[in-house]
């Protein structure tokens, strides 16, 4: 390998997304699409939604937050209409998702979070410490708007966005199409491909995808790492940062690897000749999750706070801006839902993944993985 970072079926087989862009378009793309929302989602709201009473104007409810974008469309979409409504405040504090899992743990009894924004692989470390409250239909309404199979974890957790791993790849530099994640050990790839290590979930579900793709599995993964194996004489980069692969991306130091559908959308948008295929392997995700925190103080205003995600305007604007897959019955507009692999029908090309056996064994497939991909 050249470079190493040190920083923190319905028709999956060799599905390319073509959302016809063409260079040059990117500034018509930015322009705001509008989500249509049906009248009558907005009147089925509960009517503490809906009140104008500011039933909650002496609450502030403590979320943790992703930063960027995400806090915003989070603020917008959320925060906002409720002080509107209700009086409620929402206080969104960014950082890693990781170290807020660790923080709700370390304090049951006094979180410091009512609600917990995090991905799929925390999910289980929460559920076994007891610190989280399951959401059902009869206490939030709005439940009953997510997909069919949206929900990983039964009644924990509500699913707010999908984030795929897709296979991408330089068009101006590869001619031959890509069409799997075995593709990758081709040797006109020398030295050009980029791939996450096992600290970013993207990695994990690259492993994975390898493993089950060749007849292995969570509970025997070595046919995945003899699969990287085949893969790593081509590995200019590992890293754990989403960040730095797009940039090697935009760089054109890499040509090829495995993305985020998100990420790869954005450097189409921003002009890069980038295909993205849903490898034959199949296509493996994860969900953004908000938690109700147990021995929140205010469990009412969690529940008009999840309430107003499930409204639709958050999913609707995450699934826009990130054209990450959204997890409800929202309706995008054709060349929104056109771009996103994971839409509609479409998100049935989802392979589950046991995130409790993600968590026994990551460790261990973390340690082999840094001795054989060195």
């Amino acid at each position: 390998m050249r470079q190493k970072f040190a920083e923190n079926r319905p028709e999956a087989v060799g599905i390319v997304l073509r959302d016809k862009l063409k260079k040059g378009s990117a500034n018509a793309m930015r322009r705001r699409e509008f989500i249509s929302l049906s009248v009558a989602s907005a009147l089925a709201a509960p009517a503490i939604l809906r009140a104008q009473d500011k039933s909650f104007s002496d609450i502030t409810l403590q979320v943790n937050g992703y930063g960027g974008d995400y806090d915003r469309l989070m603020t917008e979409f959320i925060s906002k209409p409720l002080f509107e409504r209700t009086g409620l405040k929402v206080v969104f504090t960014p950082g890693a998702s990781q170290a807020a899992v660790a923080k709700v743990i370390a304090t049951p009894d006094n979180p410091p979070y009512d609600i917990i924004l995090c991905d799929s692989p925390s999910l289980p470390e929460l559920i076994t410490a007891g610190v989280i409250e399951p959401i059902t239909n009869d206490s939030v309404p709005g439940v009953s708007r997510l997909r069919p199979g949206m929900r990983e974890f039964d009644d924990y957790g509500i699913p707010i966005a999908v984030a795929s791993m897709v296979l991408t790849y330089n068009t101006d530099h590869v001619k031959e199409p890509l069409t799997s994640f075995a593709d990758l050990a081709r040797p006109v790839l020398k030295d050009r491909v980029g791939m996450f290590n096992l600290e970013n979930t993207g990695g994990l579900l690259f492993l994975i995808a390898l493993a089950e793709g060749n007849g292995g599995g969570m509970d025997n993964i070595d046919p995945g790492f003899t699969a990287l194996a085949k893969i790593a004489p081509n590995v200019a980069s590992t890293t754990p940062s989403t960040v730095n692969l797009q940039q090697l991306f935009q760089q054109e130091e890499i040509w090829a690897g495995g993305l985020w559908d998100g990420r790869v959308h954005a450097l189409r948008l921003a002009g890069m000749p980038l295909e993205l295929v849903a490898p034959t392997e199949g296509l493996y995700a994860v969900r953004s999750y908000f938690n109700p925190v147990k021995n929140s103080k205010h469990p009412e205003a969690v529940r008009a706070f999840i309430e107003q995600a499930m409204s639709g305007e958050l999913v609707g604007e995450i699934a826009r801006f990130f054209r990450f897959g959204p997890t409800t019955d929202v309706q995008l507009p054709d060349d929104v839902a056109s771009t996103i692999l994971t839409y509609g029908e479409r998100a049935k090309m989802i392979k589950p993944v046991n995130w409790r056996k993600v968590a026994e064994n990551r460790a261990s497939w973390f340690s082999r993985f840094n001795r054989e991909m060195r």
